[in-house]
């Protein structure tokens, strides 16, 4: 399960790569950026990987799921966040029935699943929210909301505001901008 977000960061990175060789000649800030963005995702991932199991075992609360079941459902819930994610799925792939791992996963994690899962999803929204210019209909869908609207609800839900406020707010202000014939413009003045 591991290897499905690696492949996904590493997606991720060549997408920057390749749009940073874009701008290289025609917008230095802009190529940097994509650069910049590229470099915070494979630091986040080298990061994630060497501190995973550590952090697994110090977030778990005792009584509830054992080590080895939590990393199994947090992959399985890591891999498929993209898609339709049911409690019965998840309890199946750590081989306990639906109500037991409801009651086990919330004493272990704090929550209960499907509010873990929507976290993940407004989580993975943020990062592509931040790396990528795509509209937050692309991003909704690709994060498994069932559309810009459930985005929007669960990330004022879990963040406090809209994800178009956030992702205004967070973004550069030279950020790229992409204009109703879709050719890409700066919004600041090239430096």
């Amino acid at each position: 399960m591991r290897e499905v977000h690696t492949a996904a960061t590493s997606a991720q990175v060549g997408h920057l790569v390749r749009r940073a060789l874009t701008f290289l000649e025609t917008d230095r800030a802009a190529a940097w950026r994509c650069l910049r963005d590229a470099s915070t995702l494979l630091v986040a991932e080298s990061t994630e990987s060497c501190d995973e199991s550590q952090r697994t075992r110090n977030d778990l609360r005792p009584g509830g799921l054992p080590h080895w079941r939590t990393k199994r459902a947090l992959e399985y819930i890591e891999a498929n966040l993209g898609s339709k994610i049911e409690i019965c799925d998840v309890a199946d792939c750590v081989s306990l029935s639906r109500a037991h791992f409801s009651r086990a996963f919330k004493e272990s994690l704090g929550s209960s699943p499907m509010v873990y899962v929507s976290m993940m999803r407004v989580e993975r929204a943020k990062l592509m929210m931040t790396s990528t210019l795509d509209p937050l209909s692309d991003i909704a869908l690709a994060c498994g909301f069932a559309d810009q609207s459930h985005l929007t609800r669960q990330f004022r839900r879990v963040v406090g505001i809209s994800p178009g406020v956030w992702r205004r707010t967070v973004a550069s202000p030279k950020r790229m901008a992409v204009s109703e014939r879709g050719v890409r413009r700066s919004d600041a003045v090239n430096e």
